[in-house]
């Protein structure tokens, strides 16, 4: 849902008046490939960007979706599909059609037409996603709309009567992680995360034309010991040290003790690590923010290059994200 290439073919295909339509996954129940939230756009001419779960069930929406793009049809869609084997009952069954996936679980996808009045709504779509700024998202029966004065913190999904249904989700960079240290492992790391479900941002004393081909992310060019400064507090806000110096890796470990984050994390050796925070302990760092800290950072897959790591990093995030 806060893909920007997803939102501007929408926004491309309204202002050309081509057939267009988004898909919208507004709940899952039990083991599937979609999740809340996950979108994607299909024009009548085949066109797609995004996916909500894929295999041979994203392969059946899309078909469904040109056909009512096809037809003409302007209200929105509900489309239950239940992944598992068309003989076996499912306890709570609603009426889903069986997928011809058999994870054992459910998906609810809305199918929306996009119409030309609702351009206004995907232009501000873009521009809050394109600044950084969260928002809702609201979904209906009846049509959908945004709004960038309040933030909604989870799915949520209900049935109202038999054929009127509301989803509100949230909308923007929900997550974003700051990655203090823009070498070679932090680019990496930033290339892998654009590409995933959070907002990389780079904080480091060298420009961004010093490196041969950095990532497009946002750069901040700042001291590393004013690096904390630029970092909010709050439970979707992440934090990874990997600047050139041990010592600044401390000084800027001890300067996060003091805020509340989702994630902190620190690449080290074993040896490194017991260094700092022997020093840090000295110098009054609490030892339970300290345990909390993920260091050495990254799951242990026996990794050396510096886009060996990042996979092993962001595979850490994606973890403590998903709470497993």
């Amino acid at each position: 849902m806060n893909s920007i290439p997803l939102w501007k073919l929408i926004g491309e295909a309204i202002r050309s008046n081509t057939p267009c339509a988004l898909l919208l996954t507004v709940e899952t129940n039990g083991s599937g490939p979609g999740r809340p939230g996950a979108a994607m756009a299909v024009t009548a001419a085949g066109t797609t960007r995004g996916t909500v779960g894929g295999g041979i069930m994203e392969h059946q929406l899309i078909k469904r979706t040109r056909k009512m793009l096809e037809v003409g049809t302007n209200s929105p869609e509900l489309v239950i599909y239940d992944h598992v084997d068309e003989n076996i009952h499912i306890e709570g069954d609603r009426g889903g059609t069986p997928s011809g996936m058999i994870c054992s679980g459910s998906q609810t996808t809305a199918i929306l037409p996009l119409q030309p009045g609702m351009l206004e709504t995907v232009d501000l779509i873009i521009n809050m996603l394109e600044n950084g700024r969260t928002g809702t998202l609201y979904l209906s029966s009846t049509g959908f709309a945004v709004s960038d004065s309040s933030i909604q913190e989870t799915h949520e999904f209900s049935m109202i009567g038999e054929n009127s249904w509301k989803y509100a989700g949230p909308l923007g960079f929900r997550d974003t992680v700051h990655v203090i240290g823009g070498g070679h492992v932090g680019q990496a790391l930033v290339h892998l995360l654009q590409g995933l479900s959070f907002h990389p941002v780079i904080i480091d004393e060298r420009e961004r034309n010093s490196f041969e081909d950095p990532p497009s992310c946002r750069w901040i060019t700042a001291s590393y010991s004013e690096a904390h400064s630029y970092i909010h507090e709050g439970s979707h806000s992440w934090a990874i040290i990997m600047t050139p110096f041990h010592r600044v890796d401390a000084e800027v470990l001890e300067s996060l003790a003091r805020k509340n984050l989702k994630y902190v994390g620190m690449m080290a050796s074993s040896s490194k690590k017991t260094k700092i925070y022997s020093e840090l302990m000295q110098r009054g760092v609490p030892e339970d923010f300290l345990n909390s800290v993920y260091c050495p950072i990254g799951i242990s897959i026996g990794s050396h290059t510096p886009v060996e790591i990042a996979v092993s990093i962001a595979a850490q995030l994606i973890k403590v994200k998903s709470c497993i």
